[in-house]
């Protein structure tokens, strides 16, 4: 018994429940979203501050660590140098006859307060204290040190740090560049130099290993105000002769090294192992309300070593800055707070590895929340105004909403039954899927309709699923056909190969002319087909995706000089011009150096091919990340409208081409393949009749210097094939080595070459497990032979001792695999 279902008009539904249902949620999802928003703000900021915070630190950890070693760097420098004039100044007090004045005839002459100095004002400066009697002995030093002069105004023109050099002997001598006018009146009459820290420090018991030693801050006696110095002994055997010294000023010490742009605002300061302040920049000076001493007004002369005082000491200040700094210093902490002014500042340390100095940094977290403070407030703005277009919105909304209720349910009920109208027409099939229970007549209809649509469509998706199946099973047949196929045909290849190179050198001479012709036109022939099976091969390799990247460091140099070895006889063979260049700023990239050695032994191969006279060229390029590689040619060009298909498989420029050069049309495919591969590309530029260059662009992948890495390209784990290892034989009588040929085969990729200059450069070129070389028809002599061979670690063999020896050479090659043994016959 059936019975009829009444079913409701869409349009009386939306007519009476729309605003009940509808517009009441929608305001209360709206006030929500709202509420949501300032409190999704408010996580978002208060988590960017800490993140933030957690960054500033470690970025600023790194900054201040880079900075340290930036300053130790210069500090280093300023020791090297220390140590290189004491080397020349231990040297001048040795052999002190053995140096010329650089300035000319010294003038000395007694200031009124008794003091000997240097009258002529060129070099630098000298000073003899009035204590010191001028002996014959002490005129001759002071003559002769004049050899120092070079040195002390080298160091200092050279090195904007160093803003003065010097020497100090035991009997209180001065000498100094740059050059002090009226030296006796800046030191007087007398100074006594050992009891200044720049020259006791230096002594044997300050310093009993003789290394350059950094004071601290101490007040330069002449006259260029606060600085450091960087001190040597200078010993004639083992008398301290005096102190060789390099001052930097504070000043200095702070413009060129601590004045520095650093993010945040961030302001670095430096303290010595003591915990004296010993340069800092105005924005720390204000911080700390510390005047760095930069300056001094000399009205007294220096009579001792005058360091900075006890209020730049941080380990024995009272303020409370200097309390947190002492506390990092001591608990050797590298990150604190510390709260100056109502202010919080963020305080990090780093030592300096060259004098155990220590770098402080001061940054204001202001500067750091700043941009989230900002974004937040910016973000409130947009809250604020998205209340307010929500409150004129919804006033307008209500009021038209009332007015078009019917006329909007009429206009959706219209295309909802013509779009049940169409759908009706799809169906094809019985359901499949559960029906879902409505009481809209309309929508009713409407799911009925889509349900018969989508078992349809579920039942055409499972049948191409099964195709695809199908077509990916058939695709692996073809490529492990393709790959089953091409060893086979190498293998009779190259006996065919072997066995008509053998014939064609007719070593019996029972062969007519036309005969060896013939068997040169077979051996040829296989040539060719082998380079074809081979071809076959890497493009079933590269399909199936079972190519292997081997990344490794390249020497760009080494690299192209091998390409130029194993091209350049074929080159001089054809009468072509052979030219490479190499940009000097690349030296290695990271790659796979046998891949890139495929493209361009194919690229060059196909440019001598199509280049009768003239000129071909290898030019390797620096582009930023990436190197070009251009292969250039003045062959016969390629037209315009077959540039875009010049990388297509089985594509040369015409048939006439192909019947006069040969080839398949699968090398550049190969090569454009292998580029993708590499992450690189490769383009081409011709002229007809003029010529072609070939680009081949890859990266660098500096990023792979400290993280080499193999990348292996595949598609599933049973396509995976291994590799034979290699053997290169070069052999005048092909028959003679034919029984261990046919052994080596077994196990071995066999190569065959054709001349020992090509062995060489095979060798070269990449790693041979095994080489065995028949050189017995060359005039290469004997001694020359054994240097080659005890150069290249070969082991000979005579050629009446390879029958008898043959067991010992298959075992040798079968039991030692792992090891390269290279085997001549004489």
């Amino acid at each position: 018994m059936n019975i009829k279902k009444d079913y409701l008009q869409l349009d009386k539904i939306l007519s009476t429940h729309f605003v009940k249902f509808s517009l009441i949620p929608i305001l209360v999802v709206e006030i929500a979203l709202v509420v949501l928003y300032f409190s999704i703000n408010a996580y978002i900021s208060s988590a960017n501050t800490k993140l933030l915070l957690e960054e500033a630190q470690t970025h600023t950890q790194a900054l201040l660590k880079n900075e340290a070693n930036i300053i130790s760097d210069k500090l280093n420098e300023v020791s090297r140098t220390a140590s290189l004039l004491q080397s020349e100044h231990e040297a001048i007090f040795k052999n002190p006859n053995g140096f010329s004045f650089p300035n000319g005839e010294v003038s000395l002459k007694k200031a009124e307060n008794g003091v000997l100095y240097k009258e002529n004002k060129v070099g630098a400066s000298l000073y003899y204290s009035s204590k010191t009697k001028a002996t014959k002995e002490v005129i001759n030093k002071a003559k002769f040190t004049e050899a120092m002069d070079i040195s002390l105004k080298g160091v200092v023109e050279t090195n904007p740090n160093i803003v003065a050099s010097y020497f100090n002997s035991w009997d209180n001598m001065n000498r100094l560049y740059p050059f002090i006018d009226k030296v006796y009146e800046q030191y007087g009459e007398h100074i006594h130099m050992e009891d200044y820290n720049f020259y006791y420090l230096a002594d044997l018991k300050h310093n009993p290993e003789k290394k350059p030693v950094w004071t601290g801050a101490y007040l330069d006696p002449a006259g260029n105000g606060w600085m450091l110095s960087c001190i040597v002994p200078i010993y004639n055997k083992d008398f301290l002769e005096g102190v060789t010294g390099l001052d930097i000023t504070i000043d200095s010490f702070v413009n060129n090294i601590l004045n520095r742009e650093l993010p945040y605002k961030a302001k670095i300061f430096m303290v010595d192992s003591k915990g004296m302040i010993i340069a800092m920049p105005e924005e720390i000076e204000n911080i700390l309300k510390l005047k760095e001493l930069k300056e001094h007004l000399y009205t007294d002369n220096i009579l001792k070593t005058i360091e900075k005082p006890e209020e730049f000491n941080i380990l024995k200040n009272d303020a409370p800055f200097a309390s947190h700094f002492k506390k990092l210093m001591n608990e050797d902490k590298n990150i604190s707070s510390l709260n100056i002014d109502d202010k919080e500042y963020l305080t990090l340390q780093q030592n300096v590895s060259e004098t155990d100095w220590k770098l402080m940094i001061l940054i204001d977290k202001e500067n750091i929340f700043s941009s989230i403070e900002e974004q937040r407030d910016f973000y409130n703005k947009i809250g604020y105004a998205a209340i307010i277009c929500l409150v004129l919105f919804y006033i307008i909304f209500f009021y038209l909403l009332l007015k078009k209720i019917r006329k909007f349910s009429f206009s959706i009920t219209s295309p909802l039954k013509n779009l049940s109208k169409q759908t009706s027409e799809i169906k094809t099939t019985s359901s499949k899927i559960k029906h879902i229970e409505t009481d809209i007549l309309e929508i009713n209809q409407l799911n009925n309709n889509f349900i018969l649509m989508m078992n349809e469509l579920n039942e055409k998706t499972i049948n191409l699923y099964n195709a695809k199946l199908l077509a990916e099973e058939a695709n692996k047949s073809k490529d492990d056909f393709l790959a089953n196929m091409s060893h086979e045909l190498k293998t009779p290849l190259n006996s065919i190969n072997v066995i008509s190179e053998v014939m064609v050198k007719n070593r019996k001479k029972n062969l007519n002319e036309k005969q060896i012709k013939n068997l040169e036109i077979v051996n040829k022939c296989g040539r060719d087909l082998l380079f074809l099976v081979n071809d076959v091969l890497d493009l079933s390799k590269l399909e199936a995706g079972q190519i292997v990247l081997n990344n490794k460091e390249i020497n760009v140099k080494d690299f192209v000089s091998s390409i130029y070895d194993m091209f350049k006889p074929q080159t001089k063979l054809k009468d072509v011009k052979f030219v490479v260049k190499v940009d000097e700023n690349i030296n290695s990239i990271y790659s796979d150096e046998e891949r890139i050695k495929q493209i361009v032994k194919n690229l060059l191969s196909n440019a001598l091919k199509f280049t009768e006279k003239g000129e071909i060229s290898l030019e390797v390029e620096d582009d930023k990340d990436n190197v070009k590689i251009i292969v250039k040619d003045e062959g016969i060009g390629i037209p315009k409208d077959k540039l875009e298909h010049i990388f297509d498989r089985f594509k040369q420029v015409d048939g006439s081409t192909t019947r006069k050069y040969g080839g398949t049309g699968l090398g550049l495919s190969i090569c454009k393949e292998l580029a993708i591969l590499l992450k690189g590309e490769i383009s081409v530029e011709s002229i007809l009749d003029e010529g072609s260059s070939f680009i081949l662009t890859i990266p660098k992948n500096k990023h792979l210097s400290k993280k080499k890495e193999t990348v292996k390209i595949k598609k599933d784990e049973k396509t995976k094939r291994v590799e034979k290892d290699k053997i290169i034989i070069l052999n005048s009588d092909t028959q003679y080595f034919l029984k261990v040929f046919l052994s080596l085969k077994q196990k071995y990729n066999v190569i065959q070459s054709q001349n020992f200059d090509e062995v060489l450069a095979k060798l070269n070129e990449e790693k041979y497990e095994k080489v065995i070389v028949d050189i017995s028809s060359s005039n290469i002599e004997e001694t020359k032979l054994e240097t080659i061979a005890k150069e290249n670690n070969l082991y000979l063999i005579y050629e009446n001792e390879l029958d008898t020896k043959y067991e010992e050479i298959s075992n040798n090659i079968f039991e030692k695999r792992k090891d390269i043994e290279k085997i001549i016959k004489i």
